[in-house]
């Protein structure tokens, strides 16, 4: 996958819930459920290793902006 950036909030998420730079871009590559939020963030689930990892993107990024990770 291209250049993927990551907020500092995002690379701490990450770090807590034990997620991998190589599974956020599984799941933005190969996504099970994408949809929005309030704001126009997209958020994409997805299940690398069979495991569920919810990545929320900032609108309109391009790289894409990783805002958060989680299970």
């Amino acid at each position: 996958m291209g250049n993927i950036e990551y907020t500092r909030h995002a690379q701490r998420q990450m770090k807590l819930r034990r997620i991998s730079r190589e599974e956020v871009e599984e799941v933005l590559s190969n996504n099970h459920k994408f949809y929005t939020d309030r704001d126009g963030n997209a958020i994409y689930v997805g299940h690398p290793h069979g495991r569920r990892i919810k990545v929320v993107v900032k609108k309109g990024s391009e790289p894409p902006k990783v805002i958060t990770a989680a299970n």
